[in-house]
């Protein structure tokens, strides 16, 4: 395998300590992720001159203050070589070559080094105006060559079966003689650590052979600070570490003065900033310690190529230091990439806010959620007044829903938290994580409300959110629909499923909240019939159906007819948005499949209502010819968002679907009036034409039937009696007396 290595893109690290302990140094690595081939992030830092039992305090630390659990040794080496073809007679080479190699697990990585070619970016530089470069032929290889070899020995295996001329590098300086035979310059020595599913801590002491002063393996970089730190050897450690089989791990660099040179493109200064022009100010991190230092050693060093990285360089070096050395360190990291690391930041310098560890969200979700009945939504509404509306504290009140929202959106991002970084970085996902700590910042800041004007502002700004909120759907079926193949389909469906019967609560809080404050405010009266907020205390069932029904079939449409039957004239009480989302989708389902199989004289669809002691129950039955054509192993697979269960969940048609409502500033809030737009554009289609399975849809509603009807307990169940037809059985609570269902 050849390839290029590129490693000159990071943020830069400025940091100050003041650390008097002499004798050795140790490497300090923190863990990122290799994604798919279009991106990777690596992270790390380096403690240089640590107290001799510094490598201790970060295992405790980790063990300890994260939650790590030891997973194995770690052990790497490097050995560099210098090719001796250049002694051979008649053999003319300008320059020596290098090569450098590094030993992990079970894996050789080499890069080999050519002076006599041209870097990629050398040649890419003398391109023409049509695009060759001039009088130069596309050179056969680059300066560097990269190689993965396995077994450990076959490297050296290799070599002896080429013949090669190559010798281990153990001189100091160029010219200097041959300590020995034994190429290996360079061992960490330490340990791997987890924490939690997501991140892997590698943590090791460095030994080099003979000593630092004489760590010099080869051909440095010729700058005004260079220190005898190889551009080889940096590339390698921090470009072929990503590369392991196991898909989470880091780089590292061995130089103090050469980051500038290495690892920083210089395009970058005028976005970044100065690194001293930041200051000591909200947007600094602290490293435990003393409060301020004054002497600047350059020894702390770091790349960050992604945000989250940042946190747990942090948090791996978090420990108090008292009485070993260690003084404050801090990182200034320039005014843009503070903007997007905004949320891992102190608000002071002894608090610290990191993605994994922050105390606000810790406080918010460790707290239960105060779960709601309809009942209880509905005598709240019913002997509502401006008093009762502020002061309550137990039901859905101004304030109660202050405190409650932002409990429940903590519960959420501890669980978005807990994915595998891939699922986090997956297109959409990372917009959610925002899109919810933004709300739960702004609504856990908010002040209590003390009278009816205030109100009506909260209520102002609970509306923003929720059109704010609007793309939370489409985002989260994108990203988790990328994300299948990383996640387990019970785990990809039980963590869609708690966030959306989430966001379902938190709507059902807040629009509730914003129409009783409304009603009040105009001073409407309401009757034991009418609705109380969102809520219809006797919602009949038969004209939610016969409403659907009707906005799905025109008069003289060639479409199936809808038969409502069984016991007429049930009501009871619920939110009517809920019930006919869920007959809407269902019935548009049955019309559909009925159509395409009966174009010419479709059979009509029959919906049977019934009510026992404790439910109401409706029943869908279709002649469209089952779920044969959906390809899925049972039924109830089609509410599932994984496409282990449903492959359909990763077509491509789908997921463009899916990425262009998640970019309509409309977005997709799963209400009745969607379903009609939807449906009325679908419609302008013929049904019975073979272009039907050529038509993509976004593959939302029958997941999100399923959740609003058990969001109180109900349940939503389908049997296919392939080649005749469909049943579909909705069971809702009757009484109002189930509590939410959402999950902590």
């Amino acid at each position: 395998m050849r390839r290029h290595v590129n490693s000159r893109t990071c943020f830069q690290f400025d940091a100050f300590t003041h650390v008097q302990v002499p004798n050795g140094f140790q490497w300090v690595r923190n863990i990122s992720l290799l994604q798919t081939s279009h991106c990777i992030h690596n992270s790390l830092a380096r403690w240089v001159n640590a107290p001799p039992h510094g490598l201790k305090l970060v295992q405790d630390n980790i063990l300890s203050n994260h939650s790590g659990q030891y997973r194995g040794p770690w052990n790497l080496q490097v050995r560099s070589y210098r090719s001796t073809l250049g002694q051979i007679p008649g053999v003319q080479l300008l320059a020596e070559r290098t090569m450098c190699a590094l030993t992990m697990d079970q894996n050789v990585f080499v890069l080999v080094e050519d002076p006599l070619a041209p870097s990629r970016a050398d040649f890419l530089a003398a391109v023409g105006p049509n695009g060759e470069p001039p009088n130069a032929p596309r050179p056969s290889h680059y300066r560097t060559t990269f190689l993965t070899l396995r077994p450990p020995g076959a490297l050296e295996q290799l070599m002896m079966q080429l013949k090669a001329r190559w010798v281990p590098v153990r001189a100091p300086t160029a010219g200097a003689p041959q300590r020995g035979q034994s190429s290996q310059q360079l061992t960490i020595d330490g340990a791997i650590f987890a924490i939690g599913s997501d991140w892997l801590v590698r943590i090791g002491n460095v030994v080099l052979a003979g000593g630092a002063a004489e760590y010099l393996p080869l051909p440095v970089l010729r700058s005004p600070i260079a220190d005898g730190t190889s551009e080889l050897l940096s590339n390698l450690l921090t470009s072929i570490l990503p590369n392991l089989p196991d898909a989470k791990t880091v780089a590292v660099n061995i130089s103090d003065a050469q980051w500038n040179d290495v690892l920083f493109d210089e395009d970058d200064l005028d976005s970044l900033g100065s690194p001293g022009d930041s200051g000591m100010g909200e947007e600094d991190i602290f490293v435990s310690g003393e409060e301020k230092s004054t002497v600047s050693r350059q020894d702390w060093l770091g790349v960050n190529r992604d945000r989250r990285a940042a946190y747990l360089i942090i948090g791996g070096l978090k420990f108090t230091g008292q009485g070993n050395g260690l003084f404050c360190t801090m990182f200034n990291l320039g005014k843009q990439a503070s903007e997007r690391c905004g949320r891992g930041y102190a608000t002071s310098p002894s608090q610290h806010r990191l993605f994994y560890q922050n105390k606000q969200l810790e406080l918010y979700a460790a707290k239960e959620a105060n779960r709601l009945t309809l009942r209880q939504l509905i005598f709240f509404g019913r002997s509502m007044n401006e008093q009762r509306l502020i002061k309550a504290s137990k039901t859905a009140s101004a304030n109660y829903v202050r405190t409650e929202l932002p409990i429940r959106i903590a519960h959420r991002l501890r669980d978005m938290q807990a994915l595998p970084y891939i699922v986090m970085t997956q297109e959409g996902v990372d917009e959610v994580y925002e899109m919810y700590w933004t709300a739960f910042d702004k609504l856990r800041r908010y002040p209590p409300i003390t009278t009816f004007a205030e109100n009506i502002k909260f209520c102002s700004s609970l509306s923003d959110v929720l059109q704010e909120h609007s793309t939370v759907i489409p985002n989260l079926a994108l990203g988790l629909s990328l994300a299948s193949p990383h996640l387990s389909a019970d785990a990809l469906d039980s963590f869609l499923r708690r966030m959306l019967i989430s966001r379902i609560s938190r709507r059902v809080l807040a629009e509730h909240h914003i129409a009783l404050s409304a009603s009040l405010a105009d001073k409407t009266t309401t009757s034991k019939d009418s609705q109380v907020g969102i809520i219809f205390p006797g919602l009949n069932v038969q004209e939610c159906i016969e409403r659907c029904a009707h906005i799905l079939r025109e008069p003289g449409d060639h479409l199936p007819e809808v038969i409502v039957d069984g016991q007429l004239g049930i009501q009871f009480a619920y939110i009517r948005e809920h019930l006919e989302y869920i007959v809407f989708e269902l019935l548009k389902n049955s019309i559909q499949a009925t159509s395409l199989l009966h174009p010419s004289n479709p059979p009509p669809i029959r919906a049977t209502v019934f009510s026992g002691k404790d439910n109401v129950g409706i029943r869908i039955s279709d002649r469209g010819g089952g779920l044969a054509h959906t390809r899925v192993s049972s039924c109830s697979d089609l509410f599932s968002f994984s496409h282990h269960r449903n492959a359909s969940r990763l077509q491509d048609g789908r997921i463009g679907a899916l990425r262009s409502a998640s970019k309509n500033p409309r977005g997709m809030r799963a209400t009745v009036d969607e379903q009609v737009d939807r449906w009325q554009q679908e419609h302008e289609q013929d049904y019975g034409s073979e272009d039907e399975e050529g038509r993509q849809r976004i593959g939302i509603g029958l997941p999100m039937s399923n959740i609003f009807a058990t969001y109180f307990g109900g349940s939503l169940d389908l049997v296919s009696l392939n080649g005749l037809g469909t049943d579909v059985y909705l069971r809702l609570p009757k009484l109002g007396t189930n509590l939410e269902g959402i999950e902590v």
